[in-house]
């Protein structure tokens, strides 16, 4: 670790400032089709609490190509976003940001992380189990905009 450098691979870790809000924005945009779930003055909010919450940022070759944050509850770390450009998805991207957010977790003292997942992305609930992560609940109809049911899962530090 170089300051607020992490290298893993090709890729670097960064923890993430508020100037990388629009950058965030647009890459949920790209996520999303056009459609950000999360409005700037809420990644403000998000990244201006570094008391409470960590985002860190993955770049290839200077390029942003995904993110995640966490916000501290008590002793929990709860996953607020893992975000990872549609080009870039699928090559581990997503598993390392998760790392690199549990990192973030242990330094915090948390003693869980917690997350809530859409029913229906059934390729991050099978990573996030890989990762350790247990079902603890559903959220009936947690999604508005679908209606969809999210489960809640939940990682012993």
């Amino acid at each position: 670790m170089r300051g607020d450098v992490m290298i893993e691979a090709d890729l670097e870790f960064q923890i993430a400032k508020i100037t990388d809000i629009m950058a965030f924005h647009q890459l949920l945009k790209n996520v999303y089709d056009g459609e950000s779930p999360w409005s700037t003055a809420i990644l403000w909010m998000e990244l201006s609490k570094k008391k409470y919450g960590r985002y860190i940022k993955a770049q290839l070759n200077h390029e942003l190509v995904g993110f995640g944050g966490i916000r501290i509850e008590c002793d929990d770390a709860h996953v607020t976003n893992i975000a990872v450009l549609k080009n870039y998805q699928l090559q581990g991207i997503g598993t390392q940001i998760l790392h690199q957010l549990r990192k973030e977790a242990v330094k915090m003292n948390c003693l869980t992380m917690s997350l809530e997942v859409r029913a229906s992305n059934h390729q991050a609930i099978s990573v996030y189990r890989v990762f350790g992560f247990k079902q603890i609940g559903v959220k009936e109809n947690y999604y508005i905009s679908s209606n969809e049911d999210a489960i809640e899962m939940s990682l012993r530090l």
